[in-house]
């Protein structure tokens, strides 16, 4: 496991956990199948997992971006969200897959380090602050 769900991770929203969860999950799938040691060929299925989690990925920014709308989430903090989300997809579209398949264990440990890294910073430092906001919001 490269990456644990921890309960700091919590941004106070019940969908945006289960979403981000979602997304580790699919990160240790990854991280699973990269671990194996029979030499067998798991291209196809790295790419596969991959495919789901960038998919899925964009699901939730626009999700996340919905819920920023919806409940009038301050212009500075919704324009780092943005950028942080447009930056990710734009890192992860530009990976490329035939250094995964030419050079498997190299690429998908760079790859499977940057997910992780990226995804509890952006969780830890951008995500609770608007967690945080939707709290005080409905605490009130």
């Amino acid at each position: 496991m490269i990456i644990k769900w921890k309960p700091e991770f919590s941004c106070y929203d019940s969908t945006i956990d289960e979403q981000h969860k979602k997304m580790i999950d699919m990160i240790n799938e990854m991280n699973d199948l990269s671990l194996y040691d029979d030499h067998i060929d798991r291209y196809d299925s790295i790419v596969e997992v991959f495919g789901r989690l960038k998919d899925y990925t964009v699901y939730h920014f626009n999700h996340e971006e919905k819920l920023f709308e919806e409940h009038g989430y301050d212009s500075f903090n919704t324009k780092i969200q943005k950028l942080e989300h447009k930056g990710f997809v734009n890192k992860v579209t530009s990976i490329n897959l035939y250094d995964l398949d030419e050079n498997q264990n190299e690429t998908i440990m760079s790859v499977l380090d940057f997910l992780s890294k990226w995804l509890e910073h952006h969780i830890l430092d951008i995500d609770r602050k608007f967690g945080e906001f939707l709290r005080e919001k409905y605490e009130k």
